[in-house]
């Protein structure tokens, strides 16, 4: 399944580690987008969230019904883990 970038930005206090839990669970019950990864800093407000999708819609969809502020979302070409670059 294509996987897509998400990177948002929030005021600090926006969201709680609890309500990112719920929203981590949400991810992998939800039957058009399925949670991949995500990195968080909650004191700066900063989000990177990586989606598996079928298509970039449904992500943007996923993200609005969250209630999740999205600055951009980009489809993931290559992914790279501890030095190895591969197409995603």
């Amino acid at each position: 399944m294509p996987k897509f970038m998400g990177v948002h930005t929030f005021p600090q206090g926006a969201f709680s580690r609890e309500q990112l839990n719920q929203l981590a669970a949400a991810a992998q019950q939800d039957p058009a987008v399925r949670g991949y990864r995500s990195f968080v800093n909650l004191s700066e407000g900063k989000a990177v969230c990586i989606m598996e999708a079928a298509d970039q819609k449904a992500v943007e969809d996923w993200f609005t019904r969250m209630g999740m502020p999205c600055d951009c979302l980009v489809p993931v070409e290559l992914e790279g883990e501890r030095g190895e670059i591969r197409p995603s």
